[in-house]
């Protein structure tokens, strides 16, 4: 094979994605896990929708719905419900887009024992067609740890008010042969349609998931304008393209087919103020003969003393209440030792260490390969991800960091994101490496056949 040709199934190949990608969506992919209340997730998705749309209705096509996308999504739980907004950049049919949303869901079947997601993704599309609105109502069922398989259905509604440049022919018999015409036109966009979702999220641990996700459905579209055709001399026109359109202004879709996948990553942040205080528990008392404490009095004074008095076993004599006795042996106890005071070494060195501990090498090399899949998008993303520090894996309800006084919290928590950043960069900056070397290595073979 020469390079000439594999450069041309290239773009054959490249073509044929530009034409398929980019139409339409029916995909939203969010944690499947029921939330506790004040829990919040965070994720990052990439969504491909092939289908959804027939071809250009004389270049009258686009939905204004970005089909190819790269979406960022925070939810917060309450009792029986998650709510939260999201925000996106697609390419559709007039180029790169911007998306805004926000998706609610209500917890169902908690009788049934079989819990449900019930609710709906509302967002709008910007981009240089105008603004669509796109609505999806979906009912699905819920993983744990596990149970990682999902299924549910869900339903499409778009509509949006676009701009689209129309190209005319018309064939005239004189010398001038065929004339082109092109106009910008005002015309108004509508669908609708349903399908099924079925997926995997996979919570190996505690505080992330990965997720994987298909939605197939079926769309009609349908498209409306006002303009009038070209106003033209058709005394020497023989034949013009507008004139064999049946219903000029309208077009509607056949019922057509869309299927989209989606991988995903979720980060779930548990809410602080539902921690369990670390202080230590009252001393439990010993007299249990009687229910209410006896008050206490001074033997020689014969007044009441607040507090514990104890007697030293050996001589009867009264001692300070400092002092404390094994109450199985009745001797003097060892004075309890005074708190080491930490190192700056020592606090590092533990810093480190639960970074290591809640570090997961995998979750990070899924990153940085789906980076590459989605490399308009994911590269920068992945960047920002590890460059910018954010969802730190930091506990600061870890029993170690919550006893250190606040110098040596600022002392940890340095420690703990320099190296979770070191980490980061190694599990996702690695596989983007793998990544680069596969595809050269393969241009370079590909090439010399």
């Amino acid at each position: 094979m020469n390079r000439n040709m594999r450069h041309s199934q290239i773009i054959l190949l490249c073509s044929i994605l530009l034409v398929l990608v980019g139409c339409h969506n029916n995909a939203h992919l969010r944690t499947q896990k029921i939330l506790k209340p004040g829990e919040k997730v965070y994720s990052g998705s990439g969504v491909l929708a092939i289908g959804g749309a027939e071809e250009d209705w004389d270049n009258i096509g686009n939905t204004g719905v970005m089909g190819l996308r790269g979406e960022v999504s925070m939810l917060k739980g309450s009792k029986d419900s998650e709510a939260g907004p999201y925000f996106g950049v697609g390419i559709g049919d007039d180029g790169l887009g911007l998306i805004l949303g926000y998706d609610y869901r209500k917890y169902t079947g908690q009788n049934s024992g079989s819990l449900k997601k019930l609710g709906a993704q509302f967002e709008v599309n910007i981009g240089e067609a105008g603004q669509a609105f796109h609505l999806r109502p979906s009912l699905t069922s819920t993983t744990k740890r596990g149970k990682p398989y999902y299924g549910g259905i869900h339903g499409l509604l778009a509509a949006g008010n676009l701009e689209g440049r129309l190209e005319w022919e018309a064939y005239a018999s004189s010398e001038y042969g065929y004339v082109y015409y092109e106009e910008w036109i005002d015309y108004r966009f509508k669908s609708l349609g349903a399908g099924l979702t079925a997926g995997a999220e996979f919570l190996t641990f505690n505080n992330n998931s990965i997720q994987l996700q298909v939605d197939v459905s079926l769309v009609k579209n349908s498209f409306s304008a006002d303009d009038e055709p070209p106003d033209i001399d058709m005394e020497n026109v023989n034949w013009t393209s507008w004139h064999e359109l049946e219903n000029w202004g309208t077009h509607d879709d056949e019922l057509m087919p869309m299927v989209t996948g989606s991988i995903g990553v979720s980060f779930f942040k548990p809410d602080p103020t539902s921690k369990e205080s670390f202080e230590p528990l009252p001393t439990p008392g010993y007299n249990t003969g009687q229910t209410q404490t006896q008050p206490i009095f001074d033997p020689e004074t014969g007044e009441k003393i607040s507090g514990t008095i104890r007697f030293d076993p050996d001589t009867g004599e009264r001692t300070s209440s400092a002092v404390r006795f094994d109450p199985e042996t009745g001797l003097q106890a060892d004075a309890v030792p005074s708190k080491k005071e930490l190192t700056y070494g020592e606090i590092v060195h533990e810093a480190k260490g639960a970074a290591g501990r809640a570090h997961n090498i995998n979750n990070h090399q899924y990153c940085g390969a789906g980076s590459c899949l989605f490399s308009w998008v994911g590269v920068p993303a992945a960047f920002l991800y590890v460059e910018s520090g954010v969802l730190s894996t930091l506990n600061p309800y870890d029993p170690f960091y919550a006893e250190l006084n606040p110098n040596q919290k600022a002392v940890y928590r340095g420690a703990y994101k320099k190296e979770e950043k070191k980490l980061r960069r190694k599990g996702v900056y690695g596989s983007q490496l793998f990544c680069v070397g596969v595809f050269f290595l393969g241009s370079m073979f590909g090439g010399a056949l």
